[in-house]
């Protein structure tokens, strides 16, 4: 009798073990142009390093693009559309797993990085994890107010979250945090790991508008904060070993035209995600208004010095000219015909 409970306890371990080797199961999903070079082979060497070896890797590259040489010999290449949001956005009919791990092309990931991740996942209960890529600011004060006035980014002392997005369309983050996996409601777009489902569920293409800017940023918000605000949990890694190679394989814009775009791009964020959000009464979108004022009246000073550091005094008229760009662009017909952020909850 003790003999059958042994080995019936092991059969249910056993099955316990399948269950779980089952549901890590995922597929690689990479957005490349093909330019990363020996980067991307670190990537794709890392990748097939794993100690959860991934079922496929896709390779997402656009129609006119030549194949990368470099390989591992088991990647598939997926011809599509070009776009930071499009190649993010696609249907991935080609991913049969429960899980996609999202990858940009200049990465290298640490043997341990993907069992790591599905740990956090099981055992904060979450939807979708992201690996703390880009350090914050060290402590000295002024490195912390020169990043505040670029992009509102600020730090919090450690409250139970990882990264909040705040009423100026900015962030702040933990810095200290006191777990290795918190939630959050923003992160970088570098890698993450999500289950397909509740990527499918927020309709990501929806934010492909973004592609037809000259100054393309910002799309790792509108991914994190829609899967957020749609009740899904986001999680971020702060040890995952994740190294950001950063082969600069991205489109630049004209020096001439930044401002301008950079500024048109941010009202069109702030007003998309934060103020025009249903759930917010009267006195809450006051209070964003004001926010998002304040935040642009601080970051004349930020100008002034952009202004000086790139020879560009045009940066001055554009600064203001871009805000306005992107009023006119949330009030026009094209704008009006792309469903709400928050059209899905």
């Amino acid at each position: 009798m003790k003999q059958e409970t042994i080995y019936s306890n092991i059969e249910t371990i056993n099955l316990k073990h399948e269950t779980s080797r089952n549901k890590r199961e995922y597929c690689v999903a990479i957005r490349t142009l093909g330019t990363a070079g020996e980067k991307y082979q670190i990537l794709l060497d890392s990748l097939v390093a794993q100690t959860l070896q991934p079922k496929k890797i896709l390779v997402y590259i656009p129609h006119g693009y030549p194949a990368p040489k470099e390989t591992v010999g088991v990647e598939q290449i997926v011809r599509c559309e070009k776009g930071m949001v499009t190649q993010r956005s696609l249907p991935f009919d080609e991913v049969d797993t429960e899980y996609i791990l999202f990858c940009d092309d200049d990465l290298y990931l640490p043997p341990d990085y993907v069992e790591k991740l599905f740990c956090g996942l099981e055992e904060c209960e979450g939807d979708c994890i992201v690996p703390q890529v880009f350090n914050h600011p060290g402590e000295s004060w002024w490195m912390k107010c020169l990043v505040y006035l670029n992009n509102s980014s600020s730090a919090r002392s450690d409250d139970g979250w990882g990264n909040k997005v705040k009423r100026d369309a900015g962030f702040s983050y933990n810095n200290h945090p006191s777990k290795s996996v918190l939630p959050t409601q923003t992160a970088a777009f570098a890698s993450l790991l999500c289950k397909k489902s509740a990527f499918q569920a927020i309709h990501f293409e929806d934010e492909r508008w973004l592609d037809s800017f000259s100054f393309a940023s910002m799309d790792d918000q509108l991914f994190y904060y829609k899967l957020y605000l749609q009740g899904f949990k986001v999680l971020m890694h702060y040890d995952s070993g994740i190294k950001h190679l950063d082969a600069r394989a991205g489109v630049r814009v004209n020096l001439k035209k930044r401002m301008y775009y950079k500024k048109k791009l941010l009202f069109t964020i702030w007003y998309r995600t934060i103020y025009s959000i249903k759930q917010k009464d009267r006195s809450e979108r006051f209070l964003c208004c004001f926010a998002f004022t304040w935040r642009n009246l601080l970051g004349i000073i930020a100008l002034v010095g952009d202004t000086i550091r790139c020879k560009q005094p045009s940066f001055l008229i554009d600064y203001f000219r871009g805000l306005y760009a992107g009023y006119q662009y949330v009030h026009s017909e094209e704008y009006n015909r792309i469903p709400a952020f928050d059209a899905y909850i």
